[in-house]
């Protein structure tokens, strides 16, 4: 008899083959377990494909995979024709605000097969010191297992105050260092960034690297919401006299980052904005694939709509606030002094100087490329609700004028806010989706927070909240085929568990956690639309966290097994 098997890293080698022997033994088919999923495809996170196999666990483990005969359970998933994976993993979420106020089911990322998901994204942790948090999302219990990071805008904060506007002096690095290596020795897995926010936009590169140097040892990584998406930073306009970053000068950035620091780093929710960017999506691959023939590793992750999620302003805010305020942003938003009454009086009278109107509509004309165009901007809510539905460009095209015009137009009669409109920003090409989703190096993020009251009193919530992994798996790779299956299982589960370094999750094999999804390929579909985004996905029908029912019948259940992970990746000496 052969017998074929992977040793899970980091398991002893005794350990291993008692598990390989228990799994292939005949007396194995009489063993009892706490649950079999039975005669399941199973697709085990490597990218080979399926194998036909029972799944039997104990407790939080994975036992046996194999033909487990005559073997009994306590209770048995029936699983023909349907897939049998690891659990998925997010790579950048929001999700710790939900977890801590209570609300940590998350049935909206249950329902898409997530069992842990990488908090602390965008450089905020969202409570310090690092065993606080621990300690506080393990008393309010969570669905999911949780990775947490040291937020690079928490550290800056602490060490600079409320002086952030500015690059930090030797001294203030040493302190942010100092706080890094406290927060990797309290067990974050790495340093996350949001380099086109309050306050780490106004860090440096030399920054950066440094806080990303103070990782290494403890065998982290580095992630970050790059410093620019386009030919700006979404802070940063035409107009404004700081020199531009642009998308390619932020990718660069990281790779620079992972060959300095001699660590594993990740672009997150890679989306380049704008048709003028729309492509670029090659020209970043080939720079992150001569990263990997460097020998260095360079990751990414992306969500699966050309949408994306944020507040659009299209009239630059200079031109709408009362006076000018220091180093206001086009993307910031509640800025102290930002004083915008009366801003269309405001607007009206700058427009009425030539020079500065002639600005102000260049700044306008870049905002609607970077937002996807004059086609790419939905009105998803206006005051004359007849345009509710409808693009700019069609707007624009019924008042036969520019959509600049147009652009100035809402704002004027729109809602008394700045930009007037609720939008949506068709900016992100399909070709760089694909893109970016067909490398081995890429894994997937919903960039999303949980389901919360709080959050259904909002109408205009991303589909991607609820179906960011079955699109995937139901557009991209089932009907399109742009993508094989097992590719993108391991897109979700055995690549992630790789960059962070998990040697117990992410595959389907005897002596991992039971970390484990079973979906119909059937059905399994996302349902959420832009105008009804809150609908659950459907034929992910059991998903288990730690050998627990999250998911049971296609239903979110009530169960908090989640748990706070430690780090894994051994300790390792910075490259040179």
């Amino acid at each position: 008899m052969s017998v074929r098997c992977s040793v899970a890293p980091g398991r002893s080698v005794l350990a291993s083959v008692f598990a390989i022997l228990s799994a292939a033994h005949p007396l194995a088919g009489q063993a009892r377990y706490d649950l079999i999923i039975r005669g399941g495809r199973v697709l085990d996170g490597s990218g080979n494909p399926f194998f036909h196999a029972d799944v039997g666990i104990r407790g939080d483990t994975i036992v046996a995979v194999g033909q487990l005969g005559q073997a009994t359970a306590d209770r048995v998933i029936d699983a023909r024709g349907q897939y049998v994976t690891p659990g998925f993993i997010a790579l950048h979420e929001h999700i710790e605000s939900a977890i801590l106020r209570g609300f940590g089911t998350l049935p909206n990322f249950t329902t898409q097969g997530f069992s842990t998901a990488v908090i602390n994204a965008d450089g905020r942790t969202a409570v310090w010191p690092i065993t606080k948090q621990r300690q506080d999302l393990e008393r309010a219990g969570s669905a999911l297992n949780l990775v947490m990071m040291v937020g690079h805008g928490t550290v800056r904060g602490m060490a600079m105050g409320s002086d952030v506007e500015r690059p930090a002096t030797r001294a203030e690095v040493e302190r942010m260092k100092e706080l890094v290596r406290l927060g990797m020795e309290e067990g974050a897995f790495g340093l996350s960034t949001g380099l086109e926010y309050v306050p780490m936009r106004y860090s440096t590169e030399e920054e950066v690297l440094e806080l990303a140097k103070a990782v290494a040892p403890y065998g982290g990584h580095y992630q970050a919401h790059l410093r620019s998406q386009g030919q700006h930073p979404k802070w940063q306009l035409p107009s404004y006299p700081s020199k531009p970053v642009t998308n390619i000068d932020a990718v660069m950035e990281t790779i620079n980052i992972a060959r300095r620091a001699g660590i594993p780093a990740m672009m997150d929710h890679l989306h380049p904005k704008g048709p003028r960017e729309w492509g670029s999506g090659r020209i970043i691959t080939q720079l992150v694939d001569r990263a990997w023939q460097d020998g260095h590793e360079v990751y990414i992750n992306m969500h699966s709509y050309e949408a994306y999620d944020e507040t659009i302003v299209l009239v630059p805010r200079w031109a709408l606030v009362a006076k000018p305020v220091k180093n206001l942003g086009q993307f910031d938003s509640n800025v102290p002094g930002a004083d915008y009454t009366n801003m269309r009086a405001t607007l009206q009278r700058r427009l009425a100087h030539p020079d500065t109107a002639r600005i102000i509509r260049t700044d306008i004309a870049y905002e609607i490329d970077r937002g996807g165009g004059p086609g790419g901007l939905l009105i998803m809510d206006y005051p004359d609700k007849s345009l509710v539905g409808k693009t700019l460009g069609q707007v624009a095209r019924m008042r036969n004028e520019d959509p600049v015009d147009t652009a100035i137009w809402m704002q004027m009669n729109g809602f008394d806010r700045p930009g007037g409109v609720e939008w949506r920003a068709f900016a992100v090409s399909l070709l760089d989706l694909v893109e970016f989703m067909r490398q081995d190096y890429t894994g997937v993020c919903t960039d999303r927070s949980g389901d919360t009251p709080a959050m259904r009193e909002n109408d205009f919530v991303h589909p991607g909240t609820f179906g960011t992994t079955t699109r995937l798996i139901r557009h991209f790779a089932l009907d399109k085929r742009v993508i094989s299956l097992p590719h993108a299982i391991r897109s979700l589960t055995g690549l992630p568990a790789q960059i962070l370094g998990f040697t117990d999750r992410g595959r389907i094999a005897p002596g991992m956690r039971a970390d484990v999804v079973v979906f119909d390929p059937e059905t399994i579909r996302d349902k959420g639309t832009y105008f009804e985004p809150f609908q659950y996905s459907e034929g992910i029908n059991y998903v288990l966290v730690n050998g627990r029912f999250v998911v049971d019948g296609g239903k979110p259940t009530e169960a908090k097994p989640g748990r706070a992970l430690s780090r894994q990746r051994p300790r390792a000496v910075p490259r040179t």
